[in-house]
C-alpha cells in the first residue's frame, strides 16, 4: 500500500510539473506573438532631403615661430617671444581681435648629437671575407642646443574686407618662418545643419500627407526619425604652406589667388508613420 501510494504522488507531481511548464510555455508564447502583431502593425516610410548652398564666413590659417639656437636657453626664449609679441601686435593693428589669435602649441625641445662609433666593415677580396676590428668607445649623445617653437592659429571673421596676401605677409616679415593650412569655413556649422534638418523633415512629412491623401488611409503617430548626411560643412579651397629659416624666408612674388568657394550641404531624414 505504502508503495502504491508513493506512485501516486510522484504521478501528481509529475502532473502538476506538466501543467506548470504548459501554462508558462503558452505565457511565453503569448508575449511574443503580441510583440510579433505590434512590430508588424501597418506603417510607411517616407523620406524627404534638404539642401542648401553654403558660403564660408570664416577664414583661418596656422603660423610657427622656430628658433633654433645653442645652449643658452634665456636669450633663445627671448628671441622666440619677442617675435611671437610683434606678430600678434600687427595682427592687431590688421583689426584682427586677440581672442581670435589661439596659441596651439608652445614647446621647447632639446637638440642631441650623435656619434658615429661604428667601425667601418673591411673586405678581404683574396679571402672574400669581411675583417671588422674592434669598436671604439663611443660616447653618449649630447644636447648640442634647443628649438623653441611657438604655433598659433588666426581667425579672420571678416575677411571678405582683409587682404589676406597682406596678413600672410606681413605675419612672415613680422618673424613666422612657417605659415600653412589656409582654410574657409562656416563660423557655426550647426545653425546650417539645423536649418537643413528643418526642410529635409518638411519634406518628409508633406510626401506622408499626400500619400495618405492619394491612399484614403489616415497617419496614425510618429514611430521613428532617421537621418542621413550632414557633412559639407569644411572647406579648404586654398591651401598656403611656406616655410624656411627665419632669417631667409620671403613670400614669392607672385601671390596665387584664393578662391573662397561654397558647398552643398544636404542631409536625408526618414519618416516612419503607423497607419490608423
Amino acid at each position: 500500500m505504502l508503495t502504491q501510494e508513493k506512485i501516486k504522488i510522484a504521478v501528481s507531481v509529475a502532473g502538476i510539473v506538466t501543467l506548470l511548464s504548459f501554462a508558462v510555455s503558452a505565457f511565453i508564447y503569448v508575449k511574443a506573438y503580441d510583440r510579433s502583431t505590434v512590430y508588424s502593425a501597418p506603417s510607411i516610410s517616407v523620406s524627404g532631403t534638404g539642401k542648401i548652398i553654403a558660403s564660408p564666413d570664416v577664414a583661418r590659417f596656422n603660423y610657427s615661430i622656430i628658433t633654433e639656437s645653442g645652449k643658452d636657453i634665456k636669450n633663445s626664449k627671448i628671441d622666440n617671444d619677442k617675435k611671437s609679441t610683434a606678430i600678434v601686435d600687427f595682427l592687431k593693428k590688421q583689426g584682427v581681435p586677440e581672442e581670435d589669435i589661439k596659441t596651439t602649441s608652445y614647446k621647447m625641445t632639446p637638440r642631441y648629437q650623435s656619434y658615429n662609433c661604428l667601425t667601418p666593415l673591411r673586405v678581404s677580396v683574396v679571402e672574400k671575407t669581411s675583417i671588422s676590428s674592434n669598436s671604439r668607445a663611443c660616447p653618449p649623445p649630447t644636447i648640442a642646443g634647443y628649438t623653441f617653437n611657438t604655433a598659433v592659429e588666426v581667425t579672420l571673421r571678416d575677411f571678405a574686407k582683409q587682404d589676406l596676401n597682406q596678413l600672410v605677409s606681413g605675419v612672415v616679415d613680422a618673424g613666422a618662418n612657417n605659415v600653412s593650412a589656409l582654410r574657409f569655413e562656416l563660423a557655426d556649422p550647426s545653425s546650417a545643419r539645423t536649418l537643413v534638418k528643418a526642410q529635409a523633415i518638411r519634406k518628409a512629412m508633406d510626401q506622408a500627407k499626400q500619400l495618405a491623401k492619394t491612399g484614403g488611409f489616415s497617419l496614425g503617430r510618429l514611430l521613428a526619425i532617421d537621418e542621413q548626411g550632414g557633412g559639407g560643412i569644411y572647406y579648404e579651397k586654398a591651401t598656403l604652406g611656406i616655410g624656411g629659416s627665419a632669417d631667409s624666408l620671403s613670400l614669392p612674388t607672385s601671390v596665387p589667388t584664393l578662391p573662397v568657394g561654397s558647398q552643398e550641404i544636404s542631409i536625408t531624414v526618414t519618416l516612419r508613420y503607423s497607419l490608423d
